[in-house]
Formats: structure tokens, sequence, C-alpha cells
């Protein structure tokens, strides 16, 4: 039986020492031995019947790295398991105690030293006296007007048009030019781009490019006509960053055609597009069925902002002391394609605040009794779904397509897993919503957004 001691340890971190002696590992090597000499087709000897001596000189040492290594895992393991310890993330190889390997040497005694990190110790720190905020979005008629044109300008036609408004999309040919005018030698020539006036910034340039007409030549600033924005240049014109970061700034550019968005008449071919065959018949009901699915999605916006100051106050009265050193050290060693040396402080905040809100679930999973049923896991399945269709453009898909494709997703491990990692969130948040003093205040759309923008730069 292996001998495993704790040491170094602190409230956050420890070493675990695991030593193996001969009598620990040699009946697993030489039980091995023993399997692969009675399949061993060695030239010269009948299989089965080759010398051991022979097969431990051809297996005997990988045998042993291989046993002497499970061991020392499955022992690490049931020690951690065996003393209840609470450990974050995975144990590693100890950067202060060196493990003792000789697999050269017979009869050798194995020393394996791991570093592991304890998740802290800490309470739910969550009450009444804590207070937020439910916002209820009231809608009016206006909300609905601009609705109704979205829907028909998303659901409309580009047509030709002789000469541009600032909402139409200009379609051109662009030239890079030198200092004296003339085409750039060696640079962009007859490059197709296109552009909307209206998201021009710099009044100068937008002057330029406002009611412009087929075979019209302009000479702009490319970098003044993307509003400095170096990818829309490199993926407009086709070329690298750098390439783009190197233009010569002043253009010509050659118009070949203007598009307008023409907006989708409100008829019955619309209706039925937008939602479903036979669902409404005239306008009245079609901007009814549109304010009922503003309305949906609104609430919607107010909870996710709410599950926002939910996680915001988690953060804030759950001041956690983490093992960084050790954390940061695990995810540059299992995650080398994400994390190095470079980025991890900057990256690592990001993962230690996921890391809390993580033990903060389980501690409030264990204290609260958080079960996650079948039917919950379905349930939330098909919210996720529906939330998918809905970003894909499909307002309103039937509950049928719904229930097929999240039964079709049900089937993979993987989707249920990340399923009742979402069920558990928002049971979480939802307990919090409970333990907390929540107050609704009626609130415009636009002084909602308002709300949120003035968050997101504080």
């Amino acid at each position: 039986m292996a001998n495993i001691k704790l040491e170094n340890k602190t409230d956050l971190n420890a070493t675990i020492v695991v030593e193996l002696r001969p009598e620990d590992y040699k009946p697993k090597v030489e039980k091995t031995l023993k399997n692969i000499r009675k399949n061993a087709n060695i030239k010269g000897f009948r299989v089965g019947h080759a010398p051991m001596g022979m097969v431990k000189r051809m297996h005997g040492q990988s045998v042993l790295v291989e046993e002497v290594n499970q061991l020392a895992s499955n022992s690490l393991y049931e020690y951690i398991q065996e003393e209840k310890l609470d450990i974050l993330a995975q144990p590693m190889s100890s950067k202060d105690v060196e493990s003792e390997l000789d697999f050269e040497k017979e009869d050798a005694e194995f020393k394996y030293a791991f570093d592991i990190a304890f998740a802290p110790a800490f309470d739910i720190n969550i009450s009444e006296k804590d207070k937020l905020t439910r916002f209820v979005i009231e809608l009016d008629e206006k909300e609905v007007d601009k609705e109704v044109e979205s829907v028909r300008r998303r659901t409309g036609k580009l047509v030709e048009v002789e000469q541009s408004e600032l909402n139409d999309i200009i379609y051109a040919k662009g030239t890079e030019l030198d200092e004296s005018g003339k085409a750039f030698e060696g640079g962009v020539t007859d490059k197709e781009i296109s552009f909307v006036a209206e998201m021009v910034k710099d009044k100068k340039e937008l002057k330029k490019v406002s009611k412009l007409k087929k075979g019209d030549v302009v000479k702009v600033n490319i970098f003044q006509l993307f509003n400095e924005n170096v990818t829309a240049i490199n993926n407009t014109l086709g070329i690298s960053k750098e390439e783009a970061n190197d233009l010569n700034p002043n253009f010509e550019i050659v118009v070949t055609e203007v598009k307008r968005n023409e907006l989708a008449k409100l008829n019955q071919e619309l209706f039925d597009q937008v939602m479903g065959k036979g669902v409404c018949t005239d306008v009245a009901t079609f901007r009814e069925k549109l304010k009922e699915n503003l309305e949906i999605y609104y609430k919607s916006e107010a909870e996710n902002h709410l599950e926002h100051e939910v996680n915001e106050l988690i953060k804030k009265k759950h001041n956690v002391k983490m093992p960084d050193a050790f954390l940061k050290r695990w995810l540059m060693e299992t995650k080398s394609e994400e994390y190095n040396e470079s980025n991890i402080d900057e990256r690592f905040s990001e993962e230690s605040v996921g890391l809390l809100y993580v033990l903060v679930q389980e501690k409030m999973a264990e204290k609260y009794n958080f079960q996650v049923e079948k039917e919950d896991i379905e349930k939330t399945s098909l919210g996720y779904t529906a939330q998918m269709f809905r970003q894909y453009g499909m307002a309103n898909p039937e509950f049928s397509m719904i229930e097929e494709y999240s039964n079709t997703q049900l089937k993979d491990q993987n989707y249920i897993q990340r399923m009742n990692d979402i069920t558990l969130r928002k049971m979480m948040v939802e307990k919090v919503k409970d333990l907390v003093t929540v107050k609704s205040k009626n609130i415009s759309v636009e002084k909602f957004y308002k709300e949120i923008n003035a968050i997101k730069k504080a």
C-alpha cells in the first residue's frame, strides 16, 4: 500500500507526496508481464512459451513505467476522496517538491509529489438587505411602428435607384492614389467596395458621398470613409490588415451601382412570412402580434439585466481569496493553446470570476438542496432552442419544430451536461432573487437602454 503524506499545507495550497515501495508495484508489474508472455509471438518460440527473462528485457521497463504511474495516480485520487479534500482544478506535478523517479534502478522506491489547491471556505453572504431593481419596460405605439418598419426593411428587397440617399448602398470601384493624385503604382486598383453614406462619421467625407449616381467619380479618404476601421477596410478590399494599415489614404471611387432597400408591403404575403400562414389576416392583428413578441423580448431583456445585477451582487458580496498562482499555472499547462505567460494575467480575472460563480452555485446547491430533474433539463432545452431560432430570424417558430430539434439535441451527452449547467445556473439566479429585495420600476424602452449603457460605461 502506497505511503501518502500531505505536506506544506496552507489554507489554499498543499503538496501530496505518494511514496511507492517495490512491494507496492511489483505484483502488478509481474502480473502484466505474465499476461504479455501468454500472448507473446516471439520468433523461435511457440506462442506463450518465450522465456520470462526475454519478455522482461523487451517489455519490462515500459510495463514498470505504466504500472507505477497508474498506481501513483490511483493512490492520489483515492487519498483525496478518502480524506474528503475539496480541491480546485486537477493536481499537478509539484513545483517545489521534487519527485524521485528512477526507472533504471532495480527494486527502486518512487516518490511522486503533486501540488493541489483547496476550494476556499466561505458563506453565502446575500440577504433581503440587498436591493435590486426589476425593470418593467412599457411599450407605446411608436415602438410598434418602429418594429413594423424594421420587419418591412428586413423582409424587403434591394432595388436599383438613380441617386443615393443616406441609407442606400453605394457600390463602387476604388483605386489607391499617390501624392500627385494619380493611380499608385503597385497599389490597390479597381477594387470593388460598398458602403452606406449614413454610416460615415466624418462630415466632410459624408458630404462627398451623398447624392451619388452611377458613373460619378469621387476622391475620398479611405480611412475616414470606413471610420478608421482597418478590419472593415481589409475585408472590403480583400487585403491583409498589414496591407490595409500601409494604404495611402487618398482613393478615387467610381460609382457602379446604387441600391435601396425597398420596404416589403404590408400584405398577406408578409404576414404569412413573418408570423406563419394564416396567423394574421389584417394589419391590426399583425401589429398586435408584433407587440406581443416585443413584450416577450423586452421582458427577457429586463430579466437579463436583472440576472446581470445578480451576478454583480454575487461578485461584490463574496470577496473570496483564490489560489491564483496555482490556477494560473494549471491553465497554462492544461490549455497551453489559449494561455501563456504573456496573456495569463490579463485573462485570468475573467476565469477567476467564472470560478467564483461556480463555487457560489455549488455552495447554494448544497445549502438549498438544488435538484435537477430530467424535466428541468428538457424545459431548459426547449427555451434554449426557441431563443436560438429567434436569433436566426424565426420570430414565431412552431412548437413542434422546437420540440423536435430539442429532442434530437438531447441525445448528445455533452449537450445534456450543458443544459444541466444552465439549469443549475438558473436555479442559483432565481434563489438569489428570492433572497434579496427586488423592486419593480416602470420604464420606457429609451430610458431602459440609457440605464444599460450607463452601467456598461461605469
